[in-house]
């Protein structure tokens, strides 16, 4: 079955690619990664072989010019065959990528995290939007040796944050399960966006009821302890610890971060007590091509339309591919599939 293909436009290095250049293209995105792209177009004459690392590119789709990626190319790969089926394929990236470009060491003091990651991002030409619902101010924060990605993403991961990056912004945020994409995708029924395949997974080896996080204030000489409980989502109609049953009532703690505040350890208990319940339901959708998706936002699936089923509901968008081929006999056509995640299950 072929899928329903839209309209394409891509443009590379400030020109528009023609239609019948084309032969296939692949947009990967999945949180905490750079967006990557493979482009495969008819090179006669050599035509795009001369196109450098850091030309602009972008893949727009439908009748609007929707944008599906927008980055840089780091790579070109030219095919030479005989019988003028010469090809190319070109790689590219987003900006996220410029952050893996370097490690350094630095000192922040007196700063948020905010405050902390703007700086940081600076040197990839992208702006922060930041959202947490804890602002605290840490007396000091030290990069050692690392990348700026690899600062970000462990600052992130502290307070449970996503990352990803959509053109020139780059998204620090708590997961907001409340954030639709306003689609509803159903087995066996047709509609705007049609669910070919899904494959949901429950795994209740990281479920706890409870996270406690723990740490000395060197300077009081205290202790310090935060807790998360596990909570009702907006995913589901009941919670992961309680979907669980026994093997969801356990307690967890952790005493491997530096903490100066109760604030801070509830804060970073809240985030992993977030990642954690994140886990209990995982798969993958794979449905017609379409722009409606984005990372950080929810999709409603019908597995079942029978009846109640625990895997009928909302789910969190946590990576996505896009797949594009020219369509050849019963090959080709444009595919979306998502890697979805969940806290919760029923509707």
């Amino acid at each position: 079955m072929v899928a329903a293909a839209p309209n394409v436009d891509i443009m590379l290095a400030g020109e528009e690619v023609p239609d019948d250049h084309l032969q296939s293209y692949t947009v990967e995105r999945d949180m905490f990664q750079p967006d990557m792209a493979s482009i495969i177009l008819a090179n006669q004459n050599d035509k795009y072989s001369k196109k450098k690392a850091g030309d602009p590119i972008e893949i727009l789709i439908g009748k609007g010019g929707s944008p599906i990626f927008k980055g840089e190319i780091v790579g070109v790969e030219p095919s030479f065959r005989g019988g003028g089926k010469t090809t190319i394929m070109i790689r590219a990236v987003n900006k996220m990528h410029k952050l893996l470009r370097k490690r350094q060491s630095r000192t922040f003091q007196d700063k948020t995290d905010e405050q902390i990651l703007k700086e940081v991002v600076q040197s990839a030409g992208v702006n922060l939007k930041w959202k947490h619902d804890k602002t605290i101010t840490y007396k000091h924060v030290y990069q050692h040796n690392q990348t700026d990605l690899e600062f970000l993403r462990m600052r992130a991961a502290r307070l449970g944050c996503h990352v990803w990056c959509v053109g020139d912004e780059l998204f620090c945020q708590q997961p907001d399960l409340n954030a639709s994409t306003g689609v509803k995708l159903k087995v066996d029924e047709e509609g705007d966006v049609q669910l070919r395949s899904f494959g949901p997974r429950i795994n209740t080896a990281a479920i706890v009821k409870k996270i406690s996080v723990k740490g000395w204030n060197p300077e009081t000489k205290e202790l310090i302890t935060g807790e998360a409980q596990a909570k009702n989502s907006p995913l589901g109609s009941t919670k992961a610890a309680d979907a669980s049953g026994a093997q969801g009532q356990e307690d967890s703690f952790t005493v491997d971060s530096p903490i100066w505040s109760k604030e801070e350890a509830d804060a970073l208990a809240a985030g992993k007590m977030s990642d954690v319940s994140l886990t209990y339901i995982t798969g993958e959708a794979e449905c017609s091509g379409s722009d409606k998706f984005d990372l950080g936002k929810t999709v409603e699936i019908a597995a079942n339309a029978q009846g109640q089923d625990p895997y009928n509901g909302k789910y969190y968008i946590m990576g996505l591919t896009h797949r594009h081929t020219v369509p050849r006999s019963n090959e080709g056509g444009f595919v979306t599939v998502l890697k979805l995640a969940r806290d919760a299950e029923g509707g």
